[in-house]
């Protein structure tokens, strides 16, 4: 709904409540309109109601019609507005110019509305004056116009309180005439009682259960009445500590006891006890249903139910049954230990359950799907979910729900009960696990050797041009600069080295974890490498970290594939460009993505696209290609449920799109 509709609905349902509409002319009001006329010294004055189609016109002097089009209404404007509306000529107004009220001879040239305003701050209608020529008022006629504005809001606020007196007043009859046809014709008895117990009016249904006419009891206390002699004593107890006779306090009480009827037989009942006050003096309403019947059917249920429930209670798997709702109507100590919380969850759904004990509500959803999957399919339904206890433990559990329906296949309730699996999962996770390492270590060799060969190339070939510059080079001071330049070419070598026997050992670890790693550190030291080749061929390296300055990822892993995309780049440049390699990071919600794009001599993907990242698979002929690079860095994203892209054509350059995801 639009805006303009909802206040639209707003002012309407607000006229209702006034009842304004269409009554007959007021003195209080015709009073005012004669007011503006005075005030403003002009001969026409109106005050205007709006509703749906009109502006209806209660009080008006220099007018004849009882309303207007609304869209002829100059009070439309002012709707939105709690100010005046002021058109001092409505000739030079672009929407008013061209009313049917002003564009002829002896039209309308002055309007000023004052709006009438809703006790809820709704503009309904308007005071207006209007005059046949031009105009401007003084700031004493506006604030004078002001103040009888407020006079019209406050004879709406004195109608609308008759209007709710005169409603009370109606509403009032007819409850009282309701309370006396329910007190009369109450299936259940209705006993009023005066501040300390004795009975002022007993009904029919009364009579009916205890044998008593109402004559025969009034004035005589309750207990005396309908309490049994072995029980008197107790139930004066029972009133007492409800403070209803001493001190009468405002609370409302249900009982369940034992009563007897005129001719002495025992009579079951629960009774309800609500005070009241009347003209200042206490009376209790007592509601009482014979349950004599119900008794007896409980009594024997209730002997079936401790039977059932001292089994149930005993067994070490969970057991809970719910109504056709997901209500708990029974939990065994398997399900909850704590007897408190079990208690509460009684009557409540898991979504209650979990928000009371301060737990995510996730879980809760995915029960209630498992439940509704039962519910509709009347079927089993198996599931296995993981519980975080209320002391913080995990449990998986295995658990299913078996419909229970009547005769007519109606669901009456479910019986879900859960097993304890945790021990048997965690066996589980570890014989996968033990699978997992034994494959990785089958081929363990073979990946060291080939990493070691791929990405110790890079520091090797640095440490290769280097002594060839020292060995070419006559001067001392040069060859002593080249020198101390192999020293972090070797550093890096030997931390390469390093990395790629703990890459090897991370590959057997299973629950390997990740660091918090600044890109723009991880790059300076992985360049640092490759100085000599960049210098030489003039590489230039962009970074676009804005958006993400950090990945959340094993350090090892990541260090080996930015060494294995930015040397491919190096390697594979092409010889009519500059080279230049831009890295770039977006985010994605909770993941990550890292472009790496260069101008390189890309690759035909149509040709090799399928052979990619597998390995051994070169796809250009340059020296020291062993196609080792991309499968180990494929790998390593992989192991952590990243994924990586190719984007690429030939002489055009190759994008790698990297996905991490996990991210903070």
């Amino acid at each position: 709904m639009n805006q303009s509709k909802h206040q639209e609905l707003e002012r309407i349902k607000a006229l209702e409540e006034y009842q304004i509409l269409d009554t007959p002319p007021e003195q209080d009001f015709d009073d005012i309109v004669a007011l503006a006329t005075q005030i403003c010294e002009v001969h026409v004055a109106t005050i205007t109601f709006l509703d749906e189609t009109r502006a209806w016109i209660k009080a008006k002097i220099g007018v004849e019609n009882d309303s207007i089009p609304i869209e002829h209404s100059f009070c439309v404007l002012g709707l939105n507005s709690k100010q005046p509306l002021i058109i001092e000529n409505c000739l030079e107004h672009p929407t008013y110019r061209n009313n049917v009220m002003v564009n002829h001879e002896n039209g309308f040239r002055f309007y000023l509305g004052i709006p009438i305003v809703s006790h809820e701050e709704i503009t309904i209608g308007f005071l207006s004056v209007l005059d046949f020529v031009p105009r401007k008022l003084t700031e004493l006629q506006l604030k004078n116009l002001k103040i009888l504005g407020n006079q019209i809001y406050t004879l709406l606020k004195l109608r609308l309180k008759i209007n709710k007196l005169k409603s009370a007043e109606e509403q009032a009859i007819k409850n009282s005439y309701l309370a006396n046809n329910i007190f009369e014709n109450a299936i259940d008895a209705i006993v009023i009682l005066t501040h300390d117990c004795k009975i002022l009016r007993w009904n029919p249904a009364a009579e009916r259960i205890f044998g008593w006419d109402a004559d025969e009891v009034a004035g005589q206390f309750l207990h005396d009445v309908i309490i049994p002699d072995k029980l008197k004593n107790a139930y004066i107890n029972t009133i007492n500590n409800l403070n209803l006779i001493n001190e009468a306090q405002i609370n409302k009480h249900t009982l369940e006891l034992e009563a007897v009827n005129r001719f002495g037989k025992s009579v079951y009942i629960t009774m309800g006890i609500s005070p009241s006050k009347i003209d200042n003096e206490i009376q209790f309403n007592c509601y009482i249903k014979d349950i004599t019947i119900e008794h007896s059917v409980n009594e024997n249920l209730n002997k079936q139910k401790h039977f059932y429930e001292t089994v149930l209670n005993n067994i070490p798997t969970d057991i809970a049954v719910v109504d056709k709702n997901q209500k708990y109507l029974f939990l065994n100590p398997g399900a909850i230990k704590n007897d408190a919380l079990r208690q509460f969850a009684l009557g409540k759904d898991d979504f209650e359950y979990f928000e009371y004990t301060g737990r995510s509500t996730e879980l809760a959803q995915f029960r209630r799907e498992k439940f509704e999957i039962a519910r509709e399919t009347r079927k089993e339904v198996e599931w296995e979910d993981t519980v975080v206890g209320v002391e913080g433990t995990k449990k998986i559990k295995l658990r299913r729900f078996f419909p229970v329906c009547d005769e007519n296949n109606e669901l009456t309730m479910l019986i879900g009960y859960g097993l304890d699996i945790t021990d048997r999962k965690y066996l589980e996770t570890k014989q996968a696990e033990l699978v997992k390492q034994l494959s990785f270590q089958n081929t363990q060799l073979v990946d060291f050797c080939n990493i070691v060969s791929h990405n110790l190339r890079a520091p090797l070939v640095n440490m290769s041009m280097l002594v060839t510059f020292i060995e070419s080079c006559e001067d001392y001071e040069e060859q002593k600069e080249l020198i101390s330049k192999l020293s972090p070419v070797i550093d890096n070598l030997h931390g390469s080295f390093n990395e790629l026997v703990e890459s090897i050992q991370i590959k057997q670890d299973l629950e390997i974890q990740s660091d918090t790693i600044n890109l723009n550190e991880l790059l300076d030291k992985i360049t640092s490498g490759f100085s000599i080749e960049m210098n030489k061929y003039n590489i230039q390296i962009l970074t676009q970290f804005e958006q993400i300055e950090t990945i959340n990822f094993p350090s090892k892993y990541l260090n080996s594939i930015l060494s294995n995309l930015i040397s491919n780049s190096i390697k594979y440049r092409s010889p009519e460009r500059q080279p230049c390699i831009i890295l770039t990071t977006l985010k994605k919600g909770k993941k990550t993505i890292l472009k790496i794009s260069d101008n390189g001599l890309g690759i035909d993907l149509k040709k090799h696209g399928h052979n990619m990242f597998k390995i051994g698979k070169v796809f250009h002929r340059t020296q020291n290609s062993k196609g080792f690079g991309l499968f180990m860095t494929k790998t390593q994203i992989e192991a952590m449920g990243g994924t990586i892209e190719v984007e690429s054509e030939p002489d055009q350059g190759t994008t790698f799109t990297i996905t991490f995801i996990n991210q903070l």
